[in-house]
């Protein structure tokens, strides 16, 4: 069998998910490695692959041309993309990968499309009947009185939680609408937060969902969470990711669940989210089940293979190296 080589793009400080394809290369006995690129010399990532690559930044006008040298050179037979502003770049190109004999394990352009750009997924979320905090207009917001606040700013091409606001009176928001690019006003969601994965195979099924209820937050991302086996948010979650046009692989969404029960979307990032490695420790093995379909074309994926009440608590490592390999 030929070597099963995995090129992430955008390693930057995914470790823990790196060293999980590893582990599960290790675990299929199969032959291959784990390929970290980034546009940086400092990516933690890069230093715990079995290779390491330099490539342009996303917005330059070689990256694509770089990567399918790099697929080429080193025989890739999976991309694996780790933020959300290459996405539709990739799936814009994936004959060219695919040509090579490389997979992009990347959604559909409309997907992607629908996924960056927030007006969008609130547009899909609200075509679809999916419950969805509202957007408001600019007349909606100068309309707000005091009863109306608090309400949520965020830019609508935003990655995560990055430049997310809640503003508690007209000044915060007349502030935050100044001061955050692309602004866009929604009702704040009152509830529980969680992050959802789910696993889409590559006949686009739907084949498990984790909801992983968000304990505590640094700088938007995860740092303590906690896997609840909620048939409510998975059965939500399971049709709107089903609704989504050729969407495979990690789908990430974000939700609430609500004082009544309800659950209400606020995003969807196609792709492997920051609290990922609770998914995996649970034993939805999100790496295991790609590798299999990539060899195999089928897995083990099921919607009870992983475990309940299962918590995680984030903290810091080091990579130590020396200071001539980030020069």
């Amino acid at each position: 069998m030929a070597d099963l080589n995995i090129l992430f793009t955008s390693a930057g400080r995914r470790v823990s998910l790196l060293r999980s394809f590893r582990r599960a290369l290790d675990e299929l006995a199969l032959p291959g490695s784990i390929i970290a690129a980034d546009a940086g010399l400092s990516a933690a990532a890069t230093f715990v692959a079995d290779e390491k690559a330099q490539v342009p930044r996303i917005d330059h006008d070689g990256y694509i041309d770089a990567l399918l040298e790099l697929c080429d050179a080193k025989s890739v037979r999976a991309l694996v993309s780790l933020v959300d502003t290459d996405l539709v770049l990739l799936s814009e190109n994936a004959q060219r990968f695919e040509q090579l004999g490389t997979t992009p394990l990347v959604c559909s352009a409309a997907t992607n499309r629908i996924c960056f750009d927030k007006v969008s997924t609130h547009a899909f979320f609200t075509d679809n009947d999916i419950r969805t905090p509202q957007v408001l207009s600019d007349a909606e917001t100068e309309g707000l009185s005091s009863d109306d606040f608090p309400v949520m700013v965020k830019p609508w091409d935003g990655s995560g939680s990055a430049g997310v606001h809640v503003a508690a009176n007209a000044q915060e928001l007349a502030f935050y609408r100044d001061t955050t690019p692309n602004a866009m006003v929604q009702r704040l969601v009152v509830g529980d937060e969680y992050t959802c994965d789910a696993y889409v195979d590559f006949s686009g099924t739907v084949r498990c969902v984790v909801p992983r209820r968000r304990l505590e937050t640094r700088a938007g991302e995860v740092s303590k969470g906690l896997t609840v086996r909620d048939p409510v948010i998975i059965d939500a979650v399971t049709d709107c990711v089903d609704k989504l046009p050729h969407a495979v692989g990690c789908m990430t969404v974000q939700c609430f669940k609500t004082r009544d029960g309800s659950v209400e979307f606020i995003e969807v990032n196609p792709r492997f989210g920051g609290g990922h490695p609770l998914t995996i420790h649970a034993g939805a093995n999100f790496p295991k089940w790609i590798l299999q379909e990539l060899t195999t074309g089928q897995c083990d994926a099921s919607f009870d293979c992983w475990t309940d009440d299962l918590v995680m608590l984030r903290y810091d490592a080091e990579v130590i190296t020396q200071g001539s390999l980030i020069r």
